[in-house]
């Protein structure tokens, strides 16, 4: 996939603000530090998406109008991160609710790219989120990230966990924002899902 353009739209606080204009969204989602805006940047190509050490830094539903060279629009939205995050309990429980808002209401919403930290294999936050979302009828894609911090018998070892942790028909995509693994894999399963 190539990126003819991307650009920073809005930073929304509400569902009243998401746009409507019917371009297809594709969101990103996952505990706080597991390398969304990382991803994010790797895929389209550019350093937009603001990345940070502090875990909880995005706490509004970031916009990003892309354009590929086929001429084709789409927004890549930048969710909070659920889970641990360094804010007062009401304030995470405000993003929560943000999310789910616009996960269930967002018209133009194609899919959601759930990272997990291929480390980890999964945490109660994880299952709960995804169920969540598999509730609302929500497609999801489920991606193992930070694949480039295993050794190759930790790799294989990680993939087969989330596999089966997850219930998952095949082993998910392992990506890194480092070394560029799995870009083109991913490619494909969102250009599937927003139906270019």
């Amino acid at each position: 996939m190539q990126i003819s353009a991307v650009n920073f739209v809005l930073g929304a606080t509400s569902i009243k603000q998401v746009p409507s204009d019917g371009i297809p969204q594709l969101a990103f989602l996952g505990r706080s530090n597991a390398g969304k805006s990382s991803l994010m940047n790797a895929l389209l190509g550019k350093n937009i998406v603001k990345t940070s050490g502090t875990p909880g830094k995005t706490r509004e539903i970031n916009f990003f109008l892309a354009e590929n060279s086929l001429g084709n629009s789409f927004y890549f939205v930048d969710l909070p991160g659920v889970g641990y995050a360094k804010v007062s309990i009401s304030m995470r429980d405000d993003m929560a609710e943000r999310i789910k808002n616009y996960v269930e209401k967002a018209k133009d919403l194609k899919g959601i790219v759930y990272l997990i930290d291929i480390r980890h294999g999964g945490h109660k936050i994880d299952f709960e989120t995804i169920n969540g979302i598999k509730n609302s009828g929500t497609p999801i894609l489920l991606i193992a990230s930070k694949a480039d911090k295993l050794n190759q018998g930790e790799f294989i070892a990680a993939k087969k966990k989330l596999k089966e942790n997850f219930g998952l028909p095949e082993f998910p995509i392992a990506t890194s924002a480092k070394t560029k693994k799995g870009i083109p894999e991913l490619w494909e399963q969102i250009n599937e899902l927003i139906s270019f």
